[in-house]
């Protein structure tokens, strides 16, 4: 659609909005004016745009047939922007007294939006220069400090609808662009060299068959190799830099045997050049490196797409400021504040729509959560005063007060992006592996080069010579240098978009065989809070028991307000709510006295519990759940039984694990017939049900059948995976194998853990499996492609049927396969969205 002028008449349906041509709500039409929007922004970003004199912005969206939205302004004061600290995380100097800042700003859709935002040094003074990438919708803002602030210019982009955010990565993505542009630059002179050399040597060839005067010979020659030069000292140079710093370091890179291959080639150029005679391949050598420059550029590409999904996962969960209340009521006003100035127990606003800007708790209001950058689920989870909610999730109702726990790099997601962060640094086991295998190939290759010079020298050393220069080309083990670092970084990637966070890459290549797998009970097959798990009486004083319940924050409290799907019966009058600590809690709703607690609670304001009640009670004790009472003016109505019940994927997770071959335990802390009881409904022996273990005995548990801290799999033993959330599995999630922190797990169980889940349920454990399993088959596959490659073209380059140009072409062909090979990897898909009512 595109935009649309408000031409007609009120009354006359549809109207569009003046400013994005959206069709006007009845209730926001204004009788008597021309222009009609559809929304307070919209109307604000036309008056401004009226006001700089800049309406040609709507003629260009009308030519270019542009699609707007209607516009988002936040109404921010941005003086977040003008925290030194945060300044200077994206701003560079720009020359005297000015600065350069480079900004992401939100709304960006067409041509017309860049030449409007580019036209703001017009409208704001201090602003010099505004440049936006359309693609990245990146503005560089080139302003004098001593003429305007920063939060000046967030302001007025926001006012145009175009809210604007600190770009954080605007230093590595500049050190990138600098990357390219001399990578493009290398690839551009090889190339023009390479065109003009062959239109020297082509002179050449046409000579040795017509014949050509010596002078002109000479002269031909002399100017391929001045323009060779550029292609060996310029273009080439990345290939004899990493070739000599690996031969100073004591090993061999795979960039040797071009590196040779392109100084033999030059060298006997040359001294042919000198000599007046003999073949020239100034213009193979151009090609060659043209060539390979080109597959390096579009396999840097690739890589780089993937390494950007972790820019996008902590762009998503982080915001670079917060709403800090300045005094002590609810309607204390907010200061936009960077997270760095944020301190333990500050309170902080959130509203609708935005990011929770730090872990914490609710203290004042009631929404609902949007967790998926954390759990990667999209289900709303409500949110209430008391709650504890996390940085990164996303605000979807009403405004909420947040007690601050942590901020920024210590909050619970940033401490998951670090463990992201550190796997993808780390140089796992399996890539030593592959590096010391590849090292060893270029080895072979060196001595086969050698062989096959000497095996062709009896046919000139010209043949030789092209022999040796495409053997060394073509062989080259970029594809098995590539192989194991492609599909670990890509399968690292994905897996942390499926709430999968792998701490140690070492533990993928540890469960490809599994043996055994330890759960914690509490917490890790349960939900790990108390709900109502029986209920015996009326259903109408159940509904009493959670209204009155409404009113506390108690554990008790929130297992009632959890028990069951419908609302909360409404209570038009609740008087004198009293809560007793250890008792219960006693109330007036709607002029019916209420008690829910213990039986001594309801039996002292003089509610006998019948006989029926009383045996439930004992039943509810004998499977593990604690009675609770409730009685309704004077009579005992009804006992709930509160449980910990199981997680509702606990059963299939276990069933699944069992169909794999793989021995399941329970160990816990909790009582030994509690421990059996579950052990039972999911059907694992009595003997594999573990309870009353303290967190010494968990530890010689998993030390027993793991062997040796730090100490892999070895002689084909399984491994030994133990699965738990709190701080009393620590040292048993250190000892195992494979460590495995499910979601809600303590900072001391993610410290000791290789792999964090943050999706509920434990389910993600079998797609953990399954990943682990995809990632061992990627590897495979790209070392089977890169292997089966090069042993093929070493034997065509010895045998004589492959020439330099040739291999240049065939070389990136094998780096580009174990590209694709990784990225179809099929490695930890996103989550599907549950359809379900959830867990049980």
């Amino acid at each position: 659609m595109t935009r649309a002028r408000a031409d007609r008449p009120l009354g006359v349906a549809p109207v569009a909005c003046a400013h994005c041509g959206l069709a006007v709500p009845a209730g926001l039409l204004r009788e008597g004016e021309e222009e009609q929007f559809c929304c307070p922004g919209c109307r604000q970003v036309y008056a401004l745009v009226k006001e700089w004199g800049l309406d040609q912005y709507y003629r260009l969206v009308d030519q270019q047939q542009g699609v707007l939205e209607p516009a988002r302004v936040t109404g921010r004061s941005f003086e977040d922007f003008d925290d030194p600290g945060l300044q200077g995380e994206a701003t560079e100097p720009a020359g005297a007294d000015r600065c350069r800042t480079r900004l992401y700003l939100e709304g960006v859709h067409c041509p017309a939006c860049v030449w409007l935002v580019e036209k703001l040094p017009a409208a704001l003074p201090g602003v010099d220069e505004v440049r936006l990438n359309l693609g990245s919708a990146v503005a560089e803002v080139t302003w004098r400090p001593g003429a305007t602030r920063l939060s000046a210019i967030g302001r007025a982009l926001d006012r145009l609808g175009y809210t604007p955010h600190v770009h954080r990565a605007a230093r590595l993505q500049e050190a990138r662009r600098v990357e390219d542009r001399r990578a493009l630059a290398r690839l551009g002179v090889a190339a023009a060299c390479a065109m003009n050399l062959m239109f020297l040597h082509g002179a050449l060839y046409a000579g040795e068959a017509s014949g050509m005067a010596s002078r002109f010979e000479t002269f031909f020659r002399w100017a391929s190799l001045l323009v060779a030069l550029p292609v060996v000292l310029f273009s080439a140079q990345p290939f004899f830099r990493t070739a000599l710093a690996g031969l100073k370091a004591r090993f061999v890179h795979i960039d040797l045997p071009i590196a040779m291959a392109l100084a033999v080639a030059f060298s006997a150029s040359a001294w042919n050049t000198v000599r007046g005679s003999g073949p020239l391949w100034f213009d193979s050598l151009a090609m060659l490196v043209a060539a390979l420059l080109g597959a390096r550029q579009v396999q840097r590409g690739a890589q780089r797409a993937a390494l950007e999904r972790a820019d996008g996962l902590r762009g998503a969960a982080f915001v670079e400021f917060a709403r800090r209340l300045s005094g002590n009521g609810p309607d204390a006003p907010a200061v936009e504040v960077p997270l760095a100035a944020l301190s333990r127990g500050d309170r902080v606003e959130v509203r609708s729509g935005e990011l929770v800007p730090v872990d914490g708790v609710v203290l004042l209001g009631r929404s609902s959560l949007d967790n998926a950058v954390l759990t990667g689920e999209t289900e709303p989870v409500p949110v209430r005063a008391g709650d504890t909610v996390n940085a990164g999730a996303t605000n979807l109702g009403a405004r909420l007060v947040v007690r601050v726990d942590a901020a920024g790099e210590k909050t619970r997601v940033g401490a998951l992006l670090a463990v992201v962060e550190e796997a993808l640094a780390r140089r796992p086991a399996l890539l030593q592996r592959t590096d010391r295998l590849a090292r060893r190939f270029v080895q072979a290759l060196l001595v086969l080069a050698v062989a096959t010079g000497a095996a062709w020298l009896s046919h000139g050393p010209a043949v030789a010579l092209e022999r040796v220069v495409a053997l060394l080309v073509v062989a080259c083990p970029c594809a098995l240098g590539l192989s194991v670092p492609l599909a670990l970084s890509v399968t690292l990637l994905r897996a942390a978009r499926a709430g999968v966070f792998v701490k140690d890459p070492d533990a993928l290549e540890r469960l490809r065989h599994v043996g055994t797998v330890l759960l914690d009970k509490t917490g890790t097959l349960t939900r790990g809070r108390a709900t109502v798990a029986r209920w015996e009486g009326d259903d109408a004083a159940l509904q009493l028991a959670r209204a009155l319940e409404s009113e506390s924050s108690h554990a008790v409290a929130r297992a009632f307000r959890d028990s069951s799907g419908r609302p909360v019966r409404v209570v038009r009058d609740v008087e004198g709510v009293r809560e007793v600590p250890g008792r219960g809690i006693s109330g007036t709703l709607d002029g019916r006295v209420v008690r829910v607690g213990s039986r001594l609670h309801v039996e002292a304001a003089g509610a006998p519990v019948p006989p029926a009640l009383a045996a439930r009670a004992e039943a509810f004790v004998a499977e593990g759940l604690s009675p609770v009472f409730v009685s309704v003016d004077g009579r005992v109505a009804g006992i709930a039984g509160l449980g910990d019940p199981l997680r509702a994927d606990a059963r299939r997770t276990v069933d699944a694990l069992k169909r794999r071959g793989v021995r399941v335990r329970i160990l816990s802390g909790d009582d030994p017939s509690v421990v059996a009881r579950v052990a039972a409904e999911l059907g694992i022996p009595a003997a594999d049900a573990l309870g009353g273990l303290s967190p010494e005995a968990k530890r010689d548990v998993v030390a027993g059948l793991a062997g040796p801290a730090g100490l892999a799999p070895a002689g084909g033993r399984a491994a030994v995976v133990m699965v738990g959330d709190g701080v009393n599995d620590a040292a048993a999630l250190a000892l195992a194998d494979v460590g495995i922190a499910v979601h809600g797990g303590t900072g001391a169980s993610i410290v000791a853990a290789d792999v964090v889940l943050t999706r509920e349920g434990v389910a993600p454990l079998l797609d953990l499996l399954d990943g682990a399993r995809r990632l061992r088959g990627a590897v495979r596959r790209n070392l089977g492609l890169s292997l089966v490659y090069n042993a093929a073209a070493t034997t065509l380059a010895a045998l004589g049927h492959v020439g330099p140009l040739l291999a240049a072409v065939l070389m990136p062909a094998s780096s580009l396969s174990v590209v694709l090979s990784s990225a179809f990897s099929g490695a930890f898909p996103r989550p599907r969205r549950s359809t379900g009512a959830g867990e049980a």
